[in-house]
């Protein structure tokens, strides 16, 4: 399984609301993925997106290629609310564990 993350601010005057309007995909992955979207506490203009992408790395390249044209419009739409990607990567998760 893999998880990617991104942090990301939105320019000003945008809210969260924006941002989610834009970042909707119009179409899914085809593949089991689980999107968290969170607001930073302490700066409503910081936003993480923490997904969960259930296919081997090996796969990551037809991935990418299946879904370009749909993310391409999607990365268009959101490139009106969000003013820069402070951090953006992809990692193999090695561990999950429940501390409750």
């Amino acid at each position: 399984m893999l998880c990617s993350v991104l942090v990301r601010r939105l320019k000003p005057g945008k809210t969260y609301e924006d941002f989610r309007n834009a970042w909707i995909p119009d179409v899914g992955f085809g593949i089991p993925t689980r999107v968290v979207n969170a607001r930073a506490l302490d700066d409503p203009s910081e936003i993480i997106s923490i997904g969960f992408v259930d296919t081997p790395a090996a796969d990551l390249p037809e991935l990418y290629k299946r879904v370009a044209d749909s993310e391409a419009h999607r990365h268009e739409r959101t490139s009106h609310v969000i003013e820069a990607t402070i951090l953006r990567g992809m990692y193999e998760i090695l561990d999950d564990d429940d501390l409750s």
